[in-house]
């Protein structure tokens, strides 16, 4: 940790955390968030030691996750930095126009909606409610702002009777100076003249369009041409005093527009400190919601803290690998990590590939997760101590420009950590010792651990040294973990085992990549006495303990086996026992009527038995004995057929509720308004998700949910070429061009933009299609040079995307 970095009390340095891939995590973290804002702000999460402040993190996470399940997430889509348009409003005369107005109500709409959904957390979650004191929602600035805002970005009329005044007047000026121009359409002396009947602007003032060859006919102000030329647009001049009178009104309704917004902005800036203080608190609470989505995608636990230094995480899985896993993307193999206590120092060792790095990343990046508030990948009953500092040297830190090496760039971080370490330090170093000769490495390695060790620090570390592990068999508090690969199959298991050393396999390794016998004969004839030694122990150990572990484990199996025959046993005794006391009353009545009637019977059959004996009939033996058997048989075939239980109803089978949305079949969009025809199967169980729909020769996406079947004749709605628009409501388009060419595109559209311009509207909507573009590209290119029109941009997907443009008109 650098000294900076120490000065202001950081528990981990910034190469601690890039080594842990703490920055990608927040980085998903972020991805999850609503605004901009509550991304920054998850980006900007950094671990804390202080015991009580990551306590009461996680506390407030916790009540958060209770708080979404009694009421779902609150909708924070208005949610945007407001802090730039605030600042602007601390000088004289200053003030926001109508978009930014509509951002601060909607950031005022998202204030409200965290208010109420906090709102319950007052009489039941403690940290909660401190953020909500936070927030202090202002519907009647709200209300002011929005009843200053109009169609189009533009000042509500409502919004003063002085402004509604002047725009009376000035639409009574436009109809008298409209209906002025009109009439010289119809004067017998100006046949010819006009390109066409339509009165315009140019300029803001009214205009006609006359042949550029007439224009000496008709007396006036030229003020603009077409773009090929054959037209001119003229003020005739006994429209130039009503112009005039409209301009005057337009700068009267310009200066009160400005009077009401800088009315607004003057009540928006005596609330600054509460807005500012709204605005922190929603990016809080948004990074909140953020992680409580994370945590449970991931079925995060929250691990138990203590003040002591015992780590115990059980079935750990490594956070990253874990999302991608709920990604579907890959698998993770939860792996149990212990440090503490009696054991200080970890040493990991094993094959190559078999998981070292990562159960070490693990250890790591759990622990600063929940030092930064979050819940763990770790299953319930594990244990964390909040580490005063923990510090990490993994991979390849070679550093070119200072001219280290890579065994230079390892020993200052080693150095760095001796400094620093102390009680409530975590040191986790990745190849301790690598680099260098291995004999000089492993007694820098050894030394390192032993200072670690003395000044009271947890270490976990990995290594291929041998003399490593044989120093972590003897050395006190020191404890042998290994990583080893499945021998029959060659995958690694992912797992450590504790207590002994692991092997590095090597030239095992070598064999399965296809190294000729040759030289891995060699390899193996180039061994020392001492390595071939070391390494037959090390492997003999291996075999024992994989030994020991199967036999434990065919004995928990059969434990396993025994306790789940004797949990069968307790299920049918509890079974037959509800049965019983179900059914033990009925069961007794009509069994009790059956050994009524065998009863009768036999005393029939004995009172028969008495006449014969005294009328001195001869008694039959045999016969008496069948009849008597022939009543008890049919005694327990009645018991059996009176206590059979009966037959359980067949289950129906669902009702597919899509099959009539198949491909072709007529539907009618419920948005739209208008039939058309299904170019795709729906899938069930997939409401909301949309299909392509054919809808008067325009191929539309519309949700599942908007459509409904319909019986009869199919019409051909099928798309046209290069059209395609996706719509969840109906989309306003003005103007149609599919199919024509560029010069009669380009004459409709000018046409289009004048008419709207007079009739007052704010935005052209032109569908062009995709195709090759050039009709798209031509269109694009003739709005911009438009003196009416302020802005071209494409359409949002759901109007219809690149086949749609949209024009902002100039008022």
């Amino acid at each position: 940790m650098r000294a900076d970095e120490a000065a202001r009390g950081l528990c981990c340095d910034e190469q601690t955390m890039a080594a842990l891939e703490l920055p990608e995590l927040l980085a998903i973290v972020a991805g999850l968030t609503q605004s901009p804002l509550g991304a920054t702000r998850a980006r900007r999460l950094r671990p804390c030691n202080d015991l009580p402040t990551v306590a009461r993190r996680l506390r407030r996470l916790s009540q958060l996750c209770d708080l979404l399940d009694q009421s779902g997430p609150p909708s924070l889509d208005g949610l945007a930095d407001v802090g730039p348009l605030l600042a602007r409003l601390g000088a004289e005369g200053a003030f926001l126009t109508c978009p930014e107005l509509e951002r601060v109500a909607q950031f005022l709409s998202s204030v409200s909606s965290a208010a109420a959904f906090l709102d319950p957390s007052e009489s039941l979650f403690d940290e909660l409610f401190r953020l909500r004191n936070s927030f202090m929602p202002m519907p009647d600035l709200a209300k002011r702002i929005r009843s200053v805002i109009g169609p189009g970005g533009s000042v509500a009329s409502s919004a003063s009777p002085e402004l509604a005044r002047v725009r009376r007047e000035m639409g009574r000026a436009r109809d008298s100076l409209r209906g002025q121009l009109n009439a010289l359409f119809s004067q017998s002396g100006l046949g010819g003249v006009f390109s066409d009947q339509i009165v315009t602007q140019r300029a803001d003032r009214f205009v006609v369009p006359v042949k550029v060859e007439m224009k000496s006919r008709l007396s006036g102000i030229i003020h603009d041409a077409s773009g090929t030329g054959a037209t001119c647009f003229v003020e005739p001049l006994e429209a130039v005093e009503g112009n005039n009178r409209l301009a005057l009104l337009r700068r009267q309704e310009h200066e009160e527009e400005l009077r009401v917004l800088r009315e607004t902005a003057l009540e928006i800036s005596f609330n600054l400190g509460a807005l500012h203080e709204a605005q922190d608190a929603l990016a809080k609470l948004d990074c909140l919601l953020a992680q409580a989505v994370f945590c449970r995608r991931l079925d995060c636990a929250e691990p138990r803290l203590h003040a002591g230094d015992e780590l115990e995480l059980l079935k750990a899985r490594h956070p990253l690998l874990a999302w991608r896993q709920a990604q579907g993307r890959g698998r993770v193999a939860p792996v149990g990590l212990s440090l503490g206590g009696a054991c200080r120092t970890l040493i990991i060792s094993g094959a190559n590939a078999g998981g070292k790095t990562v159960a070490l990343k693990t250890a790591g990046l759990i622990t600063l997760m929940v030092m930064c508030g979050l819940r763990a990948p770790v299953e319930a009953g594990s244990r964390l101590p909040i580490f005063r500092q923990v510090m990490a040297e993994i991979g390849d830190d070679q550093d070119i420009d200072r001219e280290l090496s890579t065994f230079s760039a390892h020993a200052t971080r080693l150095a760095w950590m001796t400094r620093l370490a102390g009680r409530g330090s975590l040191c986790l170093i990745d190849e301790l010792g690598a680099a260098t000769d291995p004999g000089e490495g492993a007694a820098l390695g050894m030394a390192v651990l032993d200072w670690l060790r003395q000044k009271g620090a947890l270490a976990m570390v990995t290594t291929h040294f041998h003399r490593l592990k044989a120093y972590a068999a003897a050395a006190e508090g020191t404890e042998n973990a290994s990583v080893s690969f499945n021998q029959a199959t060659g995958v690694p298991t992912y797992q450590l085992h504790y207590g002994a050393p692991g092997f590095s396999d090597a030239l095992a390794v070598s064999r399965r990549l296809g190294f000729p016998p040759e030289v891995l004969a060699q390899a193996e004839a180039n061994l020392d006495s001492g390595e071939r030694q070391t390494v037959a122990l090390l492997q003999e150990a291996e075999s024992i303990r994989q030994q020991a572990a199967e036999e434990r484990a065919k004995a928990g199996r059969e434990r396993l086996a025994a306790e789940e025959e004797r949990q069968k046993a307790r299920l049918l005794l509890r079974q037959a026992r509800e049965q019983k006391a179900g059914a033990l009353a009925e069961g007794k009545r009509r069994v009790r009527e059956v050994a009524a009637r065998l009863e009768k019977r036999l005393e029939e059959l004995l009172g028969q038995a008495e006449q014969a004996k005294a009328a001195d009939q001869p008694v039959k033996p045999g016969k008496l004995k069948q009849e008597v058997y022939q009543a008890r048989r049919e005694a327990l075939e009645e018991v059996e057929r009176v206590t059979a239980p009966p037959k359980a109803d067949a289950p129906q089978a669902p009702v597919d509720a899509f099959a009539a949305l198949k491909a072709g079949a007529a539907v009618r969009a419920i948005a739209l308004d208008q039939k058309g025809v299904l170019l795709e199967d729906a899938r069930p169980g997939a409401e909301t998700v949309a299909v392509s729909v054919g809808v008067s020769g325009v191929r539309v996406m519309i949700p599942v949910n908007q459509l409904e079947p319909l019986g009869g004749a199919r019409e051909d709605n099928r798309p046209k070429p290069g059209v395609s628009v996706q719509v969840q409501a109906a989309s306003g388009l003005d103007l149609n061009l599919v199919g024509l060419r560029v010069e009669e595109a380009l004459d409709k559209v000018d046409k289009a933009v004048d008419q709207a311009v007079v009739a007052g509207r704010s935005r052209l909507c032109v569908v062009h299609g995709v195709g090759t573009g050039r009709l798209r590209a031509a269109v694009r290119e003739f709005l911009r040079g438009h003196p009416f029109v302020a802005g071209v941009r494409q359409a949002e997907p759901r109007q219809g995307g690149a086949g749609v443009t949209v024009a902002e008109l100039r008022e």
